[in-house]
């Protein structure tokens, strides 16, 4: 991973809403959450097939191991 495309998830607990920031870019994640810790796992799914982590960062084997800073 690079810093510039340090993954950080912006949680909203009246609205369940949830912002994934990746670089200078920002993504509002399609679904309403219950927690921090099902829109993290969203994220991380988000990150693995949308923005092709898959691909691009081989250390990591599967979604859940994409870093996602709770912010």
């Amino acid at each position: 991973m690079h810093a510039e495309e340090c993954l950080q998830l912006h949680f909203d607990l009246k609205s369940g809403r949830a912002l994934l920031s990746c670089g200078d870019k920002d993504y509002v994640l399609p679904d309403i959450y219950p927690t921090k810790e099902t829109a993290r796992m969203a994220a991380q799914k988000f990150a693995w097939e949308k923005l092709g982590w898959k691909d691009r960062a081989r250390e990591f084997r599967q979604a859940s191991e994409v870093p996602v800073w709770l912010r």
